[in-house]
């Protein structure tokens, strides 16, 4: 009985979790849709309806004032934005296809910019509560001549911010760096620019005390060629100011790594295998919600990042390939056929399917 209670609550712990998932990427989608209805609202966009999940509406509430229906559905992935008259032919002059096309840009990459807002603000609250992973000074040689202190945290290496997915690359950097590196500590809660040299320092270890013991060979004592000290990679606080400043590089290191990796399955330097569909990402967000707050706010900042990037590439049925029609459009001083454009974007949105389950099943294999 007590076996059964057990498995039980394991399944019912596994349910949680996985509803979890579920409502955070919900989250994610949902507040890429509120930068459409935001910016479509101060454009003078007429919108007709803003859904949270799908399926049949389970609330529905409509706005007086403008006739707006906000309807919550019983399926939680994701959420929609429908626009007047959005993929057919309309005379009406705040239907979103008869706005400018450079209004209808605005509009189309707002969700993708309110996707990087929020994964910027959830990494800066990430930060300052739990903290940061960075390089700190644990030890210095006896003889050492820089002016490191013990407990410095490295924040900056040669003008490159350390960011938390690359930290024990602050080792690589010092190695790299020719006879001086110009180097950003956090000391006592501030910061300060310090420049280090490279010298032959004695080769030891620190004891339990801190205290310095040289490395005898034959009696003699070893050299070395570098910084003289000792440095760990752990987690360090920091504060909110801190952490809002250390959010932009960060956020733009995520973007540069999505855009390398698509660069890198591109030329063939990855599969298919290595990147993940809508059932990995939700088994991925599972997983962080499974293993604490720090570690789900971490993982839905990192995937808002990507839902930014891959939305804003010209893929049929995404809003990239709908903002290359805006820009075509002002080419050409005409719009692209209607209907080619919803030819287009069904194509795509059925490959898109296709290739994500694809990618899931390779996962899985």
């Amino acid at each position: 009985m007590v076996f059964i209670l057990s498995q039980f609550k394991n399944v019912l712990e596994t349910v949680g979790f996985i509803l979890l998932g579920l409502l955070s990427l919900t989250f994610m989608i949902v507040i890429h849709e509120l930068g459409h209805y935001l910016a479509g609202k101060a454009l003078g966009f007429k919108i007709l309806e803003f859904g949270i999940g799908f399926g049949p509406p389970i609330f529905k509430r409509v706005n007086k004032k403008n006739g707006e229906l906000f309807s919550i559905r019983p399926i939680p992935l994701g959420g929609f934005c429908k626009f007047e008259s959005e993929d057919e032919e309309s005379d009406s002059p705040t239907a979103f296809d008869n706005k400018p096309a450079w209004k209808r840009i605005v509009v189309l990459s707002a969700g993708a910019l309110s996707n990087l807002v929020s994964a910027l603000i959830i990494v800066t609250i990430f930060f300052s509560i739990f903290g940061q992973v960075m390089l700190k000074v644990e030890h210095i040689n006896p003889d050492s001549p820089n002016p490191l202190r013990k407990g410095d945290v490295f924040l900056k290496i040669n003008g490159r911010t350390l960011n938390i997915l690359e930290a024990n690359d602050a080792f690589s950097l010092l190695k790299k760096s020719q006879d001086t590196a110009d180097v950003i500590i956090l000391r006592n809660g501030k910061k300060e620019r310090i420049t280090i040299n490279k010298y032959y320092y004695t080769v030891g270890e620190f004891d339990e005390d801190g205290q310095f013991i040289p490395t005898l060979v034959d009696g003699e004592e070893q050299t070395n060629y570098g910084f003289g000290f000792v440095g760990s990679v752990s987690i360090q606080k920091i504060s909110f100011g801190l952490s809002l400043e250390r959010a932009f590089p960060f956020i733009f290191f995520v973007v540069y790594k999505v855009f390398e990796i698509l660069g890198r399955l591109f030329t063939g330097g990855i599969g298919l295998n290595a990147l993940g569909g809508p059932v990995t990402t939700i088994q991925v967000i599972t997983e962080a919600s499974r293993a604490g707050i720090s570690t789900l706010l971490y993982a839905i900042a990192i995937i808002s990042a990507n839902i930014a990037v891959m939305n804003l590439l010209p893929i049929p049925a995404l809003d990239g390939a709908r903002i290359l029609f805006c820009f075509i459009e002002i080419i050409r001083k005409k719009p692209v056929s209607k209907k080619l454009q919803a030819i287009i974007h069904t194509i795509g949105f059925f490959a898109i399917i296709l290739l994500a389950i694809l990618i899931d099943v390779l996962k899985f294999i």
